[in-house]
């Protein structure tokens, strides 16, 4: 079947992984109308032999999920599109991709965060990636939301209308997350909130923040030419001044109720390219010394020029009425469906920059060809 009519043939996707975004991600392949799914893996026995349409949300499509590897393989996708949890099994899902990789199958994933930006991702994972595909002439790409698209391609676009840039910052802002990812092991548990006083959240001290977001602090420096002498963390966190009902429970006086962490690439003592990300639930008072959006009650992004010419531009993620997924979780599903075509595609290897154009643009509003 062709696409829009052209030449450009439906690729033929096995998807892995149903959690919270991988189930979007399911749904964003079984409605795009240049992909055609043709498997699915999942990890436990309750989804197995579970139609992947009634797994994402929708009508069964007659694609029965399995937990066998050799099963999605045998079908010769023309791409594997990763949604599986790399949390603390980074290493098992590298190993899992180099074998999709080998077999001769393209991958998309959005699983290994830092290989978004390979250059500056771990070097023993990129060179596993690119070894893999090129015995199998296949190809990878990493992308997501933040990091990915946001903090990669968008600050690309605004960049092209700089001049001279003296500092560059992008602010993330977190609020009342409790009530757009009410997951417990991920706010309690990675961020702290809950924790009591003197407690460093696990994803400072196991060094998720440099290990996820140094990627893009140094491909922003990358594009701009700049050679950093270090990049460098600093973090804080605020106590709940009285106890805070939040969708997670309770989080009590005294406890964390909020964070901010900047990560910074210096060059001569100052900082040139960063990364800060604001979090907090419900009900926490902002400090004054934190900069703010315009928008005070919503979470979103900002990214700071400084420069010749200088320049703020601001991003919100709106909540439909109709629909209640985290638009945020949406958007990171579908950087990934939306690259498929443009990775079958592209060269083999390890895709080392961000795609953008035309080719990676949404296609679910377009009518079909036959």
């Amino acid at each position: 079947m062709m696409v829009d009519g052209s030449t450009r043939q439906v690729q033929r996707v096995a998807h892995v992984g149903t959690g919270l975004t991988g189930a979007q991600a399911l749904r964003a392949v079984i409605d795009d109308p240049a992909l055609e799914l043709v498997g699915l893996k999942v990890s436990t026995a309750e989804k197995v032999g579970v139609d992947a349409g009634r797994l994402s949300g929708g009508a069964d499509v007659g694609i029965p999920a399995t937990d066998d590897p050799d099963t999605i393989m045998a079908l010769a996708p023309d791409c594997v599109l990763y949604c599986a949890s790399a949390v603390r099994r980074e290493e098992a899902a590298i190993a899992d991709i180099v074998r999709y990789l080998e077999a001769g199958i393209n991958v998309v994933t959005i699983s290994t965060i830092p290989m978004v930006y390979p250059p500056a991702a771990p070097p023993e994972w990129r060179e596993a990636l690119q070894a893999a595909a090129v015995r199998g002439n296949s190809t990878f790409y990493a992308t997501g939301a933040e990091p990915g698209f946001i903090s990669l391609n968008i600050p690309t676009a605004l960049l092209t209308g700089a001049g001279a840039v003296d500092s560059y910052r992008m602010d993330e802002y977190a609020i009342d997350l409790d009530k757009s990812y009410p997951i417990w092991d991920v706010l309690h548990e990675s961020m702290g909130f809950g924790k009591p006083d003197g407690h460093v959240p696990a994803r400072i001290a196991a060094g998720k923040v440099n290990h996820d977001w140094e990627t893009v602090v140094r491909y922003i420096a990358d594009i701009l030419g700049l050679a950093l002498d270090s990049v460098e963390l600093d973090w804080e966190t605020l106590l709940a001044p009285d106890d805070l009902t939040t969708a997670i429970g309770v989080i009590p006086q005294g406890t964390i109720c909020g964070h901010r962490w900047q990560l910074a690439g210096m060059v001569d003592g100052r900082p040139a390219v960063a990364v800060q990300y604001f979090a907090t639930v419900s009900s926490t008072p902002w400090p004054q010394r934190w900069p703010r959006p315009s928008r005070h009650d919503q979470g979103g992004m900002v990214i700071r020029v400084e420069g010749r010419p200088s320049m703020c531009a601001e991003l919100y993620f709106e909540q439909s009425p109709t629909d209640r997924v985290n638009p945020g979780v949406a958007a990171t599903a579908m950087a990934a469906v939306n690259a498929i075509p443009a990775v079958v595609e592209a060269p083999a290897g390890v895709l080392t920059n961000p795609l953008a154009g035309p080719s990676i643009v949404t296609r679910q509003s377009r009518k079909t060809g036959a």
